[in-house]
């Protein structure tokens, strides 16, 4: 008996086998499981769905109550507008936070404390975020309304940040800083120019937009999304920057290069389809987010892109017309459900066919 034979005929060797064995099955059986609901739920989506899709779904407003025919065209411009906006405020927040988690902080009880916060923000309902944004941007504080004050203030941090990032591109196209004492002398006249024009644009619409701004509104809503999006896009941005080896760092100093431009042009691009993943989870799980908007931007049943009032939005209107009386109400919140989810497919497909074809090398 040669040593190979023996080997087969190990106990251990069965042993070992049997339980891989039995733990592939387990696997395999459980992710045929999930797949067989996942495929269900996607087949009677486009089952019902289908029959909905017509010209007019999205042409035309909604007919009354009761009357068959009409669209949904406020419902898909107002989702479309509320998610925009949603994801401009989440998502530029998100990465950034999780950039200086990951690389500024790394390693401190603060990141730590920050990550696990982020955790737990993550798997908070959404309707805890509805009625969070509610009490801040909805409803007033006596005399005071204090959602416009914050949309004001908020609008105008955004605006500070670009006109920093603008102002600090072009003093490093203009100049070639070398001395690190410059640097950061002209990196503080920078953030404190920043920090003035943003204080000069909240003065400067502060009279003009906070009245505009009150009761339930797109703006609230597109903050309750955000809200929702940033622990997401924050901890997968972490992850997939703390991933990146530090060596390709080392090499990037070594070369004379600034930690930011390290980060903008080494690390974000070694990590760029990891973030891009996150971005687009983040998208995908409040474009099907109901609770947040019954508390925000509650609903419309007439067209408008005015995001200071009242604004319609589809899961909402896949919500009451699911529950409602009429049998032309229920076909079209399954038509509706069939386009979030089409949409969201669509949106993951060119994602990934885009970084693969910029970043294949």
């Amino acid at each position: 008996m040669n040593t190979k034979d023996i080997y087969k005929e190990s106990p251990i060797v069965k042993r070992r086998k049997l339980i891989s064995f039995f733990a592939l099955s387990l696997s395999t059986a459980a992710a045929i499981f999930g797949l067989f609901w996942l495929v269900f739920i996607l087949f009677d989506v486009l089952r019902h769905g289908i029959q909905g899709i017509n010209w007019e779904l999205f042409t035309e407003d909604p007919a009354p109550p009761g009357i068959p025919g009409g669209g949904l065209r406020n419902a898909f411009v107002g989702q479309l507008e509320i998610v925009f906006f949603a994801t401009i405020m989440g998502v530029p927040l998100g990465i950034l936070a999780g950039t200086f988690i990951a690389e500024y902080a790394r390693g401190t009880k603060f990141a730590k404390t920050v990550s696990i916060l982020s955790d737990i923000m993550v798997s908070v309902p959404s309707i805890v975020v509805g009625t969070f944004i509610y009490a801040i941007l909805v409803k007033p504080i006596g005399h005071i309304n204090l959602g416009g004050v914050v949309a004001v203030g908020f609008l105008s941090a955004i605006i500070a940040i670009i006109f920093g990032g603008i102002l600090g591109f072009i003093v490093n196209k203009l100049f070639s800083i070398k001395n690190p004492a410059t640097g950061r002398f002209i990196n503080l006249l920078i953030t404190l120019s920043s920090v003035l024009f943003g204080l000069f644009s909240f003065l400067y619409l502060m009279p003009k937009l906070v009245d505009k701004i009150q009761g339930f509104n797109g703006w609230a809503g597109a903050a309750a999304l955000a809200f929702i999006m940033i622990p997401v896009v924050l901890r997968t941005t972490e992850d997939m920057l703390s991933l990146v080896p530090w060596t390709l760092r080392e090499a990037a100093f070594a070369l004379g290069a600034s930690y930011f431009r390290v980060i903008k042009d080494i690390v974000y691009r070694a990590a760029a389809t990891g973030i891009l993943t996150g971005v687009i989870l983040s998208i995908s799980r409040v474009a099907g987010e109901t609770a947040p908007l019954l508390f925000t931007s509650f609903n419309n049943s007439y067209f408008t892109m005015n995001m200071n009032e009242p604004i319609a939005s589809l899961t909402v209107t896949i919500f009451n017309y699911a529950m409602g009386p009429y049998e032309d109400w229920h076909t079209k919140a399954w038509a509706a459900s069939f386009v979030i989810t089409f949409f969201i497919l669509i949106v993951t497909i060119l994602s990934r066919v885009i970084i693969s074809w910029k970043y294949k090398g």
